[in-house]
């Protein structure tokens, strides 16, 4: 995605050609001359445009016209991309842009009618403002990461609107549903039981599930070009291994096990014998390698792909890559982009030009079954969900406004999963964002509002916190005080129903209280523990070393309950919910890979989906190399980004525009969005995932293995917070 210089406004020629390779087919003359209008006004490359248009037409069901009426809202999609927030803003006042935080407990501030915007976290620890020069210094080592080590190409990408957007308390439609998957819904009642406490179970201790996900930090920027060499070499030997077996290719004739088109001289779908990227042949012979580009730098395109094969079989040899035989001749559909693993079946009469006649895009890994006995208990048992929907609700950051630190877009959030009483809420990073302006700037501070007695007003000082401290206030305080007030045996709210929401924490790489290093190990206090106060002259009462993440496991829920509510898991992970498997990143792997990849002849508003199911295909929640120049990638802990099987979900936050689909007929993927987007509004994700059905469950054997089929049972909705 790129942004239009004003001297090379796009005119309505390249922008129909864009249009059309994007899969619109129709599109009326006066909305054209609208479009051109508004790419010469929002600086936007008919690039850009066709991006946008091919989110919008996924999360309406393949649009293939583009007339008048749809246009309002394919505009609106367009000033949204076409926004960003200046990182130089500059600080408002430092009173009306700080947290307001109190020393009293701060229930009302989760109750919908209170009308305060004050924060009260339990334990907030008021302190001078002058003990925090090691947090400013620490900031600035903050910033060099977010700005070296940004991304360069993510920034170019993206120009400021002309257009402002509103703030934050001017938004209008909210809970306003934007992406609703499947089209044909049905509105059940919530009639899940009003029991106490989880009705679910979150675990990733299942080594078919979470055994690559890292548990604890690791020692990073020591890895060795030895290192690197291994992991690549080691990765690309998994994957075609990996492809062999799923498709049943090998050095002799080769049946394929699973569909795909075929050109007309091939018959049955049967590929030519395996040979190596190297080797002059004069028959066809079928390819398995790593794509690359011949340029090392810029995007890739048709004209500059590389296969590379192992360096143990043949040197780690590089070819070129012709696709015009699938490009045109044939109409093959495919997405390459650097990093992936495929393989191609063609000519290679000189062993150094591979001409393409078909590809396999990857092997998706083996889905999760489920003993019958097993979802019998879990669907309709009366302490777990007794015939009702799973209810999961999902949100990624950043969670407060570029202009101030009070959280409110969090506070919202909390008082919609009050409301709701979610079983899941899974969160992901920036928690606290580096990209924020009052964070790259070391102005962290708060208001803290004392009472001192009954008749003595009310006294208000602002200090200044570190990371940890506002971690610890606006989110693990806010979570807690949720928790607590739901487990009181005096909250009585029909809506909340017991209140059995666990949370699940994932962090970004953008958090500045995490380690900005992929894969990124699970939030958690520096010290083992807990916190700490310095015991430095004038800043006695510094709280350092926690993120408040202690307190939340001490919380007893109603009935002096004391189950796990709050798991913090690594960045990507892979847990269950109950039998269903969830893949989560936070890293805006689809945003990445869309920069770089090449495809044609896909179907309609089929980009997306298409890029989401490489994640799968490759086994991997990141298998783009070289990275993004944001994520710094450790090669040696490559484990950390596999997929160790198929999800039911996967959560794929991105800044693309929301959508959900169902890819592989047995995942569905989902892009919530973020809960900010500079000073105004986003949006989250809601799930309902009913049970199996009750007589398919009953007329079959207890050591009957069952696949899940979330994709026939889910109901997603992506709303305006």
């Amino acid at each position: 995605m790129s942004t239009a210089t004003p001297t090379s406004a796009p005119n309505k020629k390249q922008i129909r050609l864009a249009l059309t390779n994007a899969g619109l087919t129709k599109v009326d003359n006066d909305v054209l001359s609208k479009c051109v209008a508004l790419a010469s006004t929002l600086h936007l490359t008919p690039e850009t445009m066709a991006e946008v248009w091919e989110a919008y037409s996924l999360n309406k069901q393949n649009l293939t016209e583009l007339t008048m009426h749809q246009f309002e809202a394919y505009r609106n999609e367009l000033i949204k991309v076409s926004q960003v927030t200046p990182a130089t803003e500059g600080i408002t006042n430092s009173t009306t842009g700080a947290a307001m935080v109190t020393a009293n407990n701060f229930q009302n501030q989760l109750k919908r009618d209170s009308s305060s915007n004050m924060v009260t976290p339990p334990t907030a620890k008021r302190h001078q403002s002058g003990s925090t020069g090691k947090d400013a210094s620490s900031s600035s080592s903050v910033d060099q990461v977010a700005i070296q080590g940004g991304s360069p190409t993510v920034g170019a990408a993206i120009k400021k609107s002309t257009i402002p957007l509103p703030k934050y308390e001017e938004r209008t439609n909210v809970g306003q549903v934007v992406v609703a998957y499947p089209s044909n819904r049905t509105d059940d009642k919530d009639d899940r039981n009003t029991k106490a406490g989880p009705r679910c179970v979150i675990s990733s201790s299942n080594q078919d599930v979470g055994r690559y996900n890292v548990t604890k930090p690791y020692r990073h920027m020591f890895t060795t070009m030895e290192d690197r060499a291994s992991a690549l070499e080691q990765l690309l030997v998994e994957r075609k291994e990996a492809i062999m077996k799923y498709h049943g290719l090998s050095a002799e004739s080769n049946t394929l096990g699973s569909t795909i088109e075929t050109d007309e001289d091939d018959v049955d779908g049967v590929f030519a014998p395996l040979d190596e990227v190297n080797v002059a042949r004069q028959e066809k012979i079928t390819c398995i390698g790593r794509i690359c580009n011949e340029a090392h730098e810029g995007k890739l395109n048709p004209t500059s792909v590389v296969i590379e094969g192992s360096s143990k079989t043949c040197g780690g040899a590089r070819i070129n890559v012709d696709l015009s035989h699938m490009q045109t001749t044939h109409k093959i559909p495919f997405s390459l982009f650097p990093g992936q693993v495929v393989a191609l079946e063609g000519m290679n009469g000189t062993g150094r030009n591979l001409t393409a006649h078909r590809i396999l895009e990857g092997a998706p890994p083996p889905s999760k079954t489920t003993p019958v006995r097993q979802l019998r208990q879990i669907y309709y048992d009366s302490n777990k969900q007794d015939g009702s929907p799973l209810k999961v609700m999902t949100a990624c950051g950043p969670f407060t406004t570029s202009q101030s630190l009070d959280y409110q877009p969090f506070i919202d959030l909390m008082h919609v999963i009050l409301e709701d009483a979610p079983d899941v809420v899974i969160l992901t990073g920036p928690f606290v964002d580096v990209r924020q302006p009052k964070i790259q700037s070391g102005n962290v501070s708060i208001v803290v509002e004392e009472d001192e007695g009954d008749d003595a007003p009310v006294s208000a000082s602002e200090v200044a916190v570190s990371f940890e401290n506002l971690f610890a206030l606006k989110v693990a305080g806010l979570i807690e005080e949720a928790l607590i007030t739901t487990s009181d045996e005096s909250y009585d709210d029909e809506n909340n129903k017991g209140f059995p929401t666990q949370f699940v924490l994932v962090p970004a790489l953008e958090d500045a209280t995490a380690n900005w290093v992929y894969p990124q190990p699970p939030l958690q206090d520096r010290l083992p523990d807990g916190a700490q106060f310095l015991d430095i002259p004038g800043a006695e009462s510094l709280e350092v070393g926690s993120l408040g993440l202690q307190r939340l496991e001490q919380v007893v829920g109603k009935g002096g309950t004391s189950a796990h509510r709050v798991h913090c898991f690594s960045n990507p992970c892979t847990f269950q919910i109950n039998e269903l498997v969830f893949g989560v990143m936070a890293t805006d792997v689809l945003f990445h890979i869309s920069l770089e990849e090449t495809n044609a002849n896909l179907l309609p508003g089929s980009r997306l989906r298409h890029i989401a199911q490489s994640l799968v295909q490759q086994q991997s929640y990141y298998p783009l190399f070289p990275p993004n120049k944001s994520v710094n990638l450790d090669l040696k802990q490559s484990e950390g980004w596999k997929m160790p099987c198929r999800p039911d979900v996967l959560i794929v936050p991105s800044r693309l525009s929301p959508f959900c689909s169902s890819i592989l007929d047995s995942t569905v993927v989902l892009n919530p969005g973020h809960l900010t987007k500079g000073s105004t509004g986003g949006t989250y994700a809601t799930m309902e995932i009913r049970p199996m059905d009750r007589y398919i469950l009953d007329n079959a054997t207890d050591e009957v293995e069952l696949p899940h089929n979330v994709q026939d049972r889910i109901q997603v909705e992506v709303k305006r917070v």
